[in-house]
């Protein structure tokens, strides 16, 4: 039995780096860090996605690599358009045929 406790936490470990299974996803980054920032002052659209970009840079290995926002259609239409997007942060196209990150859902919230 004390053989199987290791092997079950690895499994656990593993699985929690999947954005469908803990949540965690670009969306997710991007509301947190414009409702709550840094020290809890709140941050605009471009410092959030800035800082998010960070965050991904880290867990990608320190490569770039697009956002992903598309299970949020108010976040997607801020990043389509250049006056939110005032850093030209990449995101993936609301028209990309790969699966969607934290399964089919729309938020939208104003």
């Amino acid at each position: 039995m004390r053989y199987a406790i290791f092997p079950a936490m690895f499994l656990l470990a593993s699985c929690s780096a999947a954005p469908w299974v803990t949540g965690h996803t670009d969306s997710k980054c991007i509301r947190e860090q414009m409702l709550s920032g840094a020290n809890g002052n709140a941050l605009p659209f471009a410092t959030a996605t800035a800082k998010c970009v960070a965050i991904a840079r880290n867990d990608n290995g320190g490569h770039d690599r697009p956002l992903d926002v598309r299970d949020d259609i108010t976040l997607q239409a801020m990043a389509e358009n250049p006056e939110y997007n005032r850093n030209g942060v990449t995101f993936v196209s609301r028209n990309s045929k790969t699966r969607i990150p934290g399964g089919i859902r729309n938020i939208n919230i104003d």
